[in-house]
């Protein structure tokens, strides 16, 4: 696994991965605006190719996706990048979905529509517990 390498002072590298490619964008031009490098995938099977080949520092996804959902995504990337933390993001929260969530390892849940504002103090937090995590490890 090979980390992304950026020429213009980005030292966060985020993965945003949504069947649904304006949401993509909106949340990467979001993120680079503040500071982040982003790459984004429109399958869950893209995004856990892409997080074989490169390294991230936090992973958002989408919950349903055709072909495989966020779960099953955060599931299979354990395998490959146990300690990068996962946001979910879905229009069809539930209790019990929420639950298998947490239970996967995902950091937060969010329900769209997203506020930008909230999905910045979550990635903020969740950048901050990880590095705290590898300075312990």
């Amino acid at each position: 696994m090979t980390p992304l390498k950026s020429g213009n002072g980005h030292d966060r590298h985020i993965l945003v991965i949504d069947d649904d490619y304006e949401m993509c964008q909106l949340i990467k031009k979001f993120l680079q605006m503040e500071n982040y490098h982003v790459q984004t995938a429109l399958s869950g099977y893209e995004g856990l190719f892409l997080l074989k080949q490169h390294s991230f520092d936090l992973v958002i996804s989408d919950l349903k996706m055709p072909g495989i959902s966020g779960i099953e995504l955060i599931r299979k990337a354990r395998a490959v990048t146990p300690e990068t933390p996962f946001i979910l993001i879905t229009a069809f929260g539930d209790v019990k979905t929420y639950i298998e969530a947490m239970d996967s390892g995902v950091f937060e849940f969010l329900n769209k529509p997203i506020k930008m504002q909230d999905l910045k103090l979550i990635i903020h937090k969740a950048l901050q517990d990880h590095c705290r995590e590898c300075k312990i490890q």
